[in-house]
């Protein structure tokens, strides 16, 4: 079963675009069952095979797994890669090894791989179960995709699970039939962690009144998979109708919305802007205590990863704002060379010069400011001097952006709020 099922996959899935498959190898049964069916199926596949074995160092077996590790992938004549990685002590130790075992495949990881993980249908029943208990929506209960991308990874990798419709007995038969010789991780029959709690203990006894529970949670999530889909189109269609300039939501169409819709919608905002979802219960504090917040309020909801603001009936998400001394005064020197600005970023004389006359600055002196308060300026094209204050109020910018602007200063004089206007005295 295990081999018919990886054969099927391959052909539905492998396309030329793909170079190495990459095995993550723990040396259990379930990744070695995978590891020898990809070997056999050398012929149908054609491609190299990389065997990737991450050493957490959490047991005292763990040199003696990497030697396994090693071993079988001279055995089957295929490239083999030990990770060694620090786990984090936290309150979830399965949360951190699962975090720094991602890290690991992504230092391994290039453009042309695919990642194959060994997880089968007792997995995803377990899995399922342990969201269902973190009060997860229908995306959470939609538990692993058979196809997706790496996990805490930019690269956006393919992540192959082809053996997600299999179950552990047929894994355990096939392993036996081949003659395999794996490891037993002395740490999987441990029930303070939650998932082989729910192994050892509860999906036994949910087995002796339904035999076949991990089959039918494995086929809810997929019904929970489609559910998502159908929720995702409605997102987008949504999302079109509610999107403003620099990716914010228009809070007048939000309110049109029904509850559920809304909540819809913005879980797929956040997702577009590729941050880090909220739980339930700040995503409904987004419309009752930002969006709902008194008109001449600056509200700011934050969770981690992400801020959420309001300005002018529009609703913005971003990163963090690093906050920075906003009185320096950053001398350049070398104008020649990009200047380090105190938010982290970086200003190039590109970005900074453009538009000024040459002759004004390449011999003067060269600072950047941020706004203190009764800056004036005469832009291009117009006739008198302007509050500086007034003039961004005018053009819509976001009051917290508002101090955070780099304002170029030459000879002691106002000549560019960058990003917005040049003075006229020093336009080329």
């Amino acid at each position: 079963m295990p081999l018919s099922t990886l054969k099927t996959f391959l052909q539905h899935y492998l396309h030329s675009d793909i170079q190495r498959l990459v095995v993550a190898y723990s040396g259990g049964v379930d990744s070695h069952v995978l590891l020898h069916a990809l070997v056999a199926l050398t012929d149908i596949h054609q491609k190299p095979i990389v065997l990737v074995h991450v050493h957490h160092g959490l047991s005292q077996f763990a040199d003696d797994w990497a030697i396994h590790a090693q071993q079988t992938a001279e055995h089957y004549g295929i490239t083999c890669i030990i990770k060694k990685v620090i786990v984090a002590k936290t309150a979830s130790l399965e949360s951190a090894a699962r975090e720094a075992r991602y890290q690991a495949f992504q230092s391994v990881l290039t453009t042309g791989d695919v990642l194959l993980l060994a997880h089968h249908q007792n997995d995803q029943a377990e899995t399922l179960l342990l969201r269902l208990m973190r009060g997860s929506g229908v995306r959470g209960l939609a538990a692993m995709p058979a196809v997706g991308v790496v996990p805490f990874q930019t690269l956006n990798t393919p992540c192959w699970r082809p053996l997600l419709t299999v179950n552990r007995q047929m894994i355990m038969h096939y392993a036996q039939q081949q003659g395999l010789q794996w490891i037993e991780d002395d740490s999987n029959s441990n029930t303070l962690f939650n998932r082989n709690y729910l192994r050892h203990q509860i999906i036994p006894l949910l087995q002796q009144r339904w035999p076949s529970v991990n089959q039918q949670l494995a086929d809810t999530s997929l019904r929970m998979r489609e559910a998502d889909e159908l929720l995702q189109e409605l997102a987008a269609i949504d999302y079109q109708q509610a999107q403003l300039a620099e990716s914010t939501l228009n809070i007048e169409v939000l309110s049109k919305l029904t509850a559920a819709r809304r909540n819809n919608l913005l879980r797929y905002w956040i997702q577009q802007l590729q941050l880090p979802l909220p739980d339930y219960a700040d995503l409904m504090r987004v419309w009752s205590e930002v969006c709902l917040a008194q008109p001449d309020a600056e509200p700011l909801l934050a969770w981690r990863g992400v801020e959420i603001r309001r300005y002018q009936r529009q609703l913005f998400a971003m990163p963090p704002l690093i906050s920075f001394n906003t009185s320096l005064e950053i001398q350049w020197l070398d104008k020649s060379q990009p200047l380090l600005l105190p938010n982290g970023e970086s200003l190039s004389p590109i970005q900074a010069f453009t538009g000024i006359n040459a002759t004004m600055w390449q011999s003067r002196q060269v600072s950047i400011r941020y706004r203190q308060g009764g800056e004036k300026i005469q832009p291009i094209g117009r006739h008198h001097h302007h509050e500086l204050k007034k003039l961004l109020q005018v053009q819509g910018v976001p009051t917290w952006q508002r101090q955070r602007i780099p304002l170029l200063y030459i000879n002691q004089q106002l000549a560019a709020v960058l990003g917005y206007w040049i003075a006229h005295e020093f336009a080329a």
